[in-house]
């Protein structure tokens, strides 16, 4: 009787990398990085939720973003920077307003919608080509970013319609050793997602309300658009 061939099943093994949540140590940091730089998909801590986070100049590791959270491609994904310099080679055009909700709300949870330069693959900008930014104001996702030199995905690290991830508990029981690497921080503090503006012309919509009050910003809006008509 012939034999059959033995099958073996490749599973991903989850590295867990503890960073301290105020003081992040720059081998570690540098370890998170290195899973960036080979294309994968790692987990992460932002200052509301955890966060999928995968460079965004590489398709191949956007699309497995989107597997992962079983995502409509047509939906956009916003992407984190680690500054101004940064922010100017992934978007077209920094209108003044922008820099005014920078100014105030940067770093931090409020992801500001601007007209995408060719870098960003069309799966992560919307249908007006525009795509959501922000600098985080969490230590590790600030230090994974800079550290990496390039900018990365910022979206839930959850299915698509379930609640988000607070914890690493949380993110392992959604994707269990699917993803490669998880950083884990400690526990985010109860919140809602970053707070989403689109900036046209002379006008403001806000697109979600989140950790950020929306009467914050039109506020900040208001404000700059009074001294545009002055002058």
């Amino acid at each position: 009787m012939k034999e059959r061939p033995l099958s073996f099943e490749l599973k991903i093994m989850t590295e867990i990398i503890r960073i301290d949540a105020k003081d992040p140590h720059p081998e570690d940091v540098a370890r998170a990085v290195e899973f960036l730089e080979d294309g994968q998909v790692i987990a992460y801590p932002t200052e509301t939720i955890y966060g999928l986070g995968a460079d965004v100049t590489s398709r191949k590791a956007v699309k497995r973003i989107y597997d992962l959270k079983s995502r409509d491609y047509g939906l956009p994904i916003s992407i984190l920077v680690a500054d101004i310099r940064m922010l100017r080679e992934v978007v077209s055009e920094v209108p003044d307003v922008a820099l005014a909700l920078m100014r105030q709300f940067w770093p931090g949870a409020l992801t500001i919608l601007f007209p995408a330069s060719t870098l960003i693959p069309k799966g992560l900008v919307t249908n007006t080509n525009k795509v959501g930014v922000r600098i985080s104001s969490h230590p590790v996702a600030a230090a994974i970013v800079e550290k990496f030199g390039r900018p990365i995905t910022t979206t839930s690290a959850n299915l698509s319609g379930f609640p988000p991830s607070l914890s690493v508990k949380h993110v392992e029981k959604y994707f269990g050793s699917k993803l490669p690497c998880i950083v884990d921080s400690g526990a985010c503090e109860p919140t809602r997602g970053s707070t989403v503006v689109d900036i046209a012309d002379e006008t403001m919509r806000i697109v979600r309300d989140g950790a950020v009050p929306a009467d914050e910003v039109i506020r900040c809006f208001q404000g700059v658009s009074a001294k545009n008509r002055r002058n």
